[in-house]
């Protein structure tokens, strides 16, 4: 049975914020997650012409960061979570001078970020505008990408395309039951989830499940809830918050938005209101 209106508020919150509370489990679960890096840079170097100023919403630890850093571009960094961005900091550190020189770190909400200045290129990867459950949440962040993006600049970001069957999932099962060894203890350990999906605010309520491979101790259950956004309202809510569609893929090679897809790959620009006759 899904949670009542007072205990879903509650864990939405708790869901944007408990998934990235340990930045070592954090990295270690999406090592392995490469493409969607090589197509930010891809687009960084296309959109930018060589090194360029970027500002990345929700940049975690860097997973994006870094890599955007190292080919010589400008980073603003901006994140709500100080436990990613510490770890953004240890890396920085560990990256040598020069890479840090060009990446600077922000504390900040995606609703009322202000970094000064403008930027040809903002970015948002890896479904962070998820984390904007509302429509007015939403349409604060894009105020705020509005308020700092360049003219004839370029807004990238990804989100994951909808799966009416994973979002009917029967949420008292466990899936994605995994083995791994955590990265700072070496503790052998099984991972599984399981979700709440409300088909009216769109919010899936999801539970991260860490217990001991030996069945000793206590298991620990973490809080993710995302909100999930369908295509064509995606369209339609860029649009009403003044953005155009440039691109819009169903992978990170190219691919086309296709049933199937697993994310939804944006890039989209401001349309610049045209100027009425005098009369």
């Amino acid at each position: 049975m899904p949670p009542g209106p007072g205990r879903a508020a509650l864990l939405v919150d708790a869901g944007s914020r408990q998934h990235y509370a340990d930045a070592d489990l954090y990295d270690h679960e999406y090592r392995r997650r490469r493409d969607d890096v090589a197509w930010y840079r891809a687009l960084a170097a296309r959109a930018l012409g060589g090194p360029g100023r970027i500002l990345e919403l929700g940049c975690g630890s860097g997973r994006v960061t870094l890599p955007l850093a190292r080919e010589g571009h400008h980073v603003v960094a901006v994140d709500a979570a100080p436990t990613m961005l510490a770890a953004l900091e240890r890396r920085l550190e560990r990256a040598g001078a020069a890479i840090r020189s060009r990446v600077r770190p922000v504390e900040a909400d995606l609703r009322d970020v202000a970094v000064g200045g403008r930027f040809p290129l903002v970015l948002a990867a890896f479904n962070v505008l998820e984390h904007l459950y509302t429509r007015a949440e939403l349409a604060a962040c894009l105020a705020r990408v509005a308020a700092h993006l360049a003219p004839g600049g370029r807004f990238a970001f990804d989100v994951q395309l909808p799966d009416p069957a994973w979002l009917a999932r029967d949420p008292r099962r466990r899936w994605a039951r995994t083995r791994f060894r955590h990265p700072r203890t070496g503790v052998a350990m099984i991972y599984s989830t399981s979700h709440d999906y409300d088909p009216v605010s769109q919010i899936a309520l999801i539970r991260l499940y860490y217990a001991r491979a030996d069945g000793t101790g206590r298991e620990r259950v973490v809080h993710l809830s995302q909100r999930k956004y369908f295509p064509a309202e995606l369209e339609a809510l860029l649009a009403a918050s003044g953005f155009r569609l440039v691109e819009r893929h169903g992978d990170f090679v190219g691919g086309p938005l296709q049933a199937g897809s697993e994310s939804q790959v944006v890039v989209c620009e401001r349309v610049v209101p045209r100027r009425g006759r005098r009369r």
